[in-house]
């Protein structure tokens, strides 16, 4: 028994290693070689802008890429993928970015078919810096029979640093909201502002000194 399946192995033995063989590479090229879609989400990112510039619009977080390519293609991409646009082609006032396979990294075999945003409006402006009035905003009331006589910030201006065209259209920096409710007495409190938009940079003062003046109402 044992010598009829070894004689069984050994006849017509490496025709049947390239039929293996040959199967294998069928197998490989049907399951990878088959073009198919597939989304990806991409990121942008501004690469050698100009020292004291920076954009001064928000810029989409994510870009819907559809791809098409073989399933080994597609494998060779990372999870995320990103467009890289160069800085220094930006220094117009206001530019309109369409979006393509030139500013992807992308292996030759995938075909891109469809961007999604496309086109990227792109602000770039000088960097300042300005002096800017804490505005304290409150939530409540205080207890039955009180008021908030007064309040007030210490430092009454904080610096902040961004695009030009954001940082001189900018009146004040609020705080987040200080809870008055039931207060029956004066309170001093550290209180954290509230950034206008993540395009700017609050320098030094993360924090603010908050004093509030409560007195009985002379209502009856």
């Amino acid at each position: 028994m044992n010598r009829y399946i070894e004689n069984l192995i050994k006849k017509n033995f490496w025709l049947k290693i390239f039929s293996l063989l040959f199967a294998v590479i069928i197998w490989a090229y049907v399951v990878g070689g088959t073009k198919q879609d597939e989304v990806a989400t991409a990121g942008l990112i501004i690469k050698n802008l100009p020292k004291g510039y920076a954009v001064s619009n928000v810029m989409p977080e994510k870009i819907h890429v559809k791809l098409r390519g073989s399933r080994i293609d597609l494998m060779k991409i990372n999870k995320k993928i990103f467009f890289q646009i160069n800085g220094y082609s930006l220094l117009a006032k206001k530019n309109t970015i369409v979006l393509g396979r030139s500013y992807l990294n992308l292996p030759n075999g995938i075909k891109i078919i469809k961007i999604s945003p496309r086109i990227i409006p792109v602000i770039i402006s000088r960097i300042t810096t300005k002096y800017i009035k804490v505005l304290p905003i409150t939530s409540g009331l205080p207890q039955k029979g009180y008021v908030l006589k007064h309040i007030s910030v210490l430092p009454q201006y904080v610096r902040v640093r961004g695009p030009r065209d954001i940082v001189n259209h900018l009146s004040v920096i609020t705080t987040m909201k200080i809870n008055i409710d039931n207060i029956d007495k004066n309170k001093t409190l550290s209180v954290s502002l509230r950034k206008p938009t993540n395009l700017l940079k609050i320098l030094y003062n993360k924090k603010i000194n908050v004093n509030l003046t409560v007195i009985k109402s002379s209502k009856k």
